[in-house]
This record gives C-alpha cells, structure tokens and sequence, in this order.
C-alpha cells in the first residue's frame, strides 16, 4: 500500500497524470482547464527539480540526524545495516551493482573496522528467483574486509516494517538489544521509531548525506535530474513515515 502511494506522490508520475487529464479537460472542450492543469504539472515538476526545493525537503529529514565522529560513537551489541544500497546482480558482474545509498555499505565497515560493534546484520529480501539484497550486501562487505563469519543475514523482509520485526526477533534470540542502527540520514526518522517499537536501544548511525557543500556550476533554481531524484526520495520518505505511524507501527 505504502509503494503504491508513494508512486502516486512521485513527482514525474504527478505531472504525467496531470498531463493526462488537462489532455481529457481539451478533448472535453474545457480549455480553461487544461491550460490551469498542465501549468500546474509543469510547474510542479520544474519546482521539484531545482536544488532549492530538493535541499529544503531533504533538510527536514536529515537535520534531526547530523553525523557523529567515530571517537563519540557508542559502542552497541551489533550493526544493524538496512538494505537499500544496491540495484541488485547484474548480467556481467560477480558482485550486486551498488545505488546511490551506497554509502550505507562504508559506513557500516567503517563501525565495524573501528570496533563499535563484534558483529553486522544485514537486512533486506529479493525477489522470487534473484538473490536477496542480504545476500549481495554480504558479499559486497567481505570484499571490503569484514569477515563473513560476523555477517548475519535477514532475507525474508520486504519493506523497513517486516525488515524491523524480524531483524527484532532474531536479535532477542542472540541476546543483542543494543544496536547501531546504519541507514541513509533521510531514512533515519522512520526507521528509529520501527525499530524502537520492537523494544530495542537504537543508536542512529546515519550516512549517505545527500545536500551538497561546495558551490554549483548552475543555478540552484535551475532544473536537473539528480534534484528531481531528490525530490522523489524525500516526498517518499515523509509519506513512508505518516502511513506507519497511521497504521500503528511507530
């Protein structure tokens, strides 16, 4: 229900279908409100591509949640890493290709190089037939020199509610109740609440930063993909929130 919803809110997916109807409002003879309609889609996506809007969305979501240095970082039970950072095998690799929250997978090393936790659960399932995103995650970090040994892999989630439930269960059958929670900072919000709804400490790690630092070639007002995207992930992430907690899992 939540990814149906969020495909609705998807800004691109919104000025298609305000595209589609001010098309039915002029075969209608209604030209008035198809000129509105259209204007409204071009002006939404426009407004949704540049880095003004695409910052101030992402700065809700990734405020509450700034980066901490290794040297104050608690220590925990285990890293709990939240799948989300890969696109999946590919045709001619050995390894999952990694997306855009790749960044989840080097922080995650990192805690676990600096001695913050003895072991890492990796969380995420995969479609009927493919390899679940625990699996690739997993060897993607033996590559980066985490020993497969301390790896423990939870494959059976299909969205972060069911990565939350059985991540919980299988931690209080380790006996681990403190855990290093490592996600993309705009993901953090929903996925402390889930996880302390199970009954578990959980110490944000965030990563994954998305608003940039230097100054830009172009205007901030003027439109581009990577600011679409933005957009797209943050609307999906504050709708992501309010369905859970409408539907009592916060």
């Amino acid at each position: 229900m939540t990814k149906l919803l969020s495909l609705l809110l998807y800004p691109l997916n919104q000025a298609l279908l305000l595209g589609l109807l001010a098309l039915l409002a002029l075969l209608l003879h209604r030209t008035r409100a198809a000129f509105w309609t259209l204007a409204l889609a071009t002006g939404w996506l426009y407004l949704c591509s540049t880095a003004v809007f695409a910052d101030y969305l992402m700065g809700t979501l990734e405020d509450p949640y700034p980066p901490k240095a290794l040297s104050v970082t608690p220590d925990a039970d285990i890293i709990v890493l939240l799948g989300g950072a890969i696109r999946g095998d590919v045709h001619m690799g050995t390894l999952g290709d990694l997306n855009q929250q790749a960044d989840r997978l080097v922080h995650a090393v990192e805690l676990y190089k600096a001695g913050k936790a003895p072991r890492v659960l990796v969380t995420g399932g995969g479609q009927p037939g493919a390899r679940s995103e625990a699996e690739i995650m997993r060897d993607l970090l033996v590559v980066m020199g985490v020993p497969a040994r301390v790896i423990i892999l939870e494959q059976a989630s299909r969205n972060s509610y069911d990565n939350a439930v059985n991540t919980a269960v299988m931690l209080k059958r380790m006996g681990a109740n403190r855990i290093l929670l490592v996600t993309s900072a705009f993901h953090m919000r929903r996925s402390v609440a889930l996880y302390a709804a199970q009954g578990l400490e959980v110490i944000p790690a965030p990563t994954d930063y998305q608003r940039l630092v230097g100054p830009r070639v172009r205007s901030r007002w003027l439109p581009e993909v990577s600011d679409l995207w933005q957009s797209t992930y943050a609307l999906h992430e504050i709708l992501g929130f309010w369905v859970y907690r409408y539907r009592g899992w916060l």
